[in-house]
């Protein structure tokens, strides 16, 4: 039999046709073409030029598949009110698109850093991996009960930029490890998350905030040495650092959950790895490296200690003022949602 498409089955199939393909068809069209013009004409063709035909072939390919697999989709994901948040730095003059100019190309360069191109790859096989895993028992992630019980991250008000239960709120459906996570920013009432520019890391007003450990746990992992993501405000991606998750932590909080913090402040890791850690207690500071468009903290709960080959997992927190109401019991939380946990 023939499996249905649908949007918890294909998620790895759709990270394939928006990403990886793109990726690797483009370098593979570049690198035939350089081997062609060597071959016809004795002529190399210069760095600059490789770097732009494989941008343009890459962004080709993506708009192709992107258009032939939105084709077959059967439901149209509603536009979130986010969509119209102000976006951070001087890039924000280009409009509400312009990441597209920025780290969409720049991301996508990535694949020429040995070992971005190594855990892209080590993505794609946890993807195949955990599908196969998955198949036939991703609904039953709906009513997954959580073993630890969990607090925010950090204390006073965030606001959830990214996260949420549905397609239409998630991080990255399709990155099964990531697909419930949160992207955790401070904002005003207006939903700007820094002051003057926003070109200095310390205008944003996360950066630098301590993060706490959700819940009791023990260190398994441990990314520290990065530097800062570069041109801050320009949403720039950090394609030349060694991990794409910048400075992580990954803290076993029970058994087959596992919280993983990342983009951390280099140097800001309080504990090391085996080391058991409090809820509440502090274990870095909110950062601005790896593959971030601004300072911000990543956070979700998964089944296994590897960001490649693990399951992300719904999480609900206990006690939390969720957009100024009191919730008693552990709720989960969505996009758009201002949280804090009370003292």
């Amino acid at each position: 039999m023939t499996e249905t498409p649908n949007p918890t089955s294909t998620g790895w199939r759709q990270e394939l046709t928006a990403w990886y393909w793109p990726m690797l068809g483009g370098l593979a069209m570049v690198l035939l073409l350089q081997f062609g013009v060597q071959a016809l004409w004795q002529w190399s063709l210069p760095f600059w030029l490789v770097i732009v035909l494989y941008l343009a072939f890459a962004a080709g390919l993506s708009s192709v598949l992107g258009r032939l697999a939105t084709e077959h989709k059967t439901e149209k994901t509603p536009v979130h009110p986010a969509s119209a948040w102000p976006v951070s730095g001087p890039i924000r003059y280009l409009g509400r698109y312009s990441v597209l100019f920025t780290f969409l190309p720049s991301s996508l360069l990535s694949i020429l850093n040995p070992w971005q191109l190594t855990q892209q790859l080590k993505q794609l096989a946890g993807q195949a991996k955990v599908h196969r895993r998955m198949r036939g028992h991703y609904d039953e992630l709906d009513s997954y009960q959580n073993k630890a019980v969990y607090r925010l991250p950090f204390a006073g008000e965030w606001l959830i930029f990214n996260g949420g239960l549905t397609p239409g709120t998630s991080h990255s459906w399709d990155v099964l490890a990531q697909r419930y996570a949160y992207d955790f920013v401070v904002a005003d009432v207006s939903f700007r998350r820094h002051r003057n520019q926003g070109t200095r890391l310390a205008d944003y007003f996360c950066y630098d905030a301590p993060i706490l450990a959700a819940a009791d746990g023990v260190v398994v992992d441990i990314q520290d040495g990065i530097n800062p993501a570069p041109l801050v405000g320009f949403a720039v991606c950090d394609f030349l650092c060694r991990h794409f998750a910048g400075n992580y932590l990954v803290i076993q909080h029970a058994d087959g959950e596992f919280g993983v913090y990342a983009h951390l402040i280099k140097g800001s890791i309080t504990c090391k790895l085996g080391e058991k850690v409090q809820q509440g207690q502090q274990i870095g500071r909110c950062g601005h490296t790896g593959h971030s468009t601004e300072p911000h903290l990543h956070f979700h709960l998964q089944d296994g200690i590897s960001l490649f080959s693990s399951m992300g997992l719904p999480i609900r927190f206990q006690d939390t003022l969720v957009d100024g109401e009191q919730k008693t019991s552990p709720v989960a939380l969505e996009r758009g949602q201002r949280v804090e946990q009370p003292h």
